[in-house]
């Protein structure tokens, strides 16, 4: 667990993070054969950083 200065802030820096994760999972999705793969992986990175879920950072 880590304690930080200002805990609103790091979520929302994993949050931009987890969301360049899905988009990035999308456009490997366009262009890779393993396209179910790369959409469920976008899916769930998306899901995770729509939740704000984490538990590293003590708020």
């Amino acid at each position: 667990m880590f304690q930080v200065r200002d805990p609103q802030k790091a979520l929302r820096a994993i949050a931009l993070f987890r969301y360049a994760m899905a988009l990035l999972f999308l456009g490997l999705a366009l262009f890779r054969p393993e396209k179910p793969l790369f959409l469920g992986l976008a899916l769930l990175a998306f899901l995770v950083a729509r939740s704000g879920y984490c538990p590293l950072v003590r708020k």
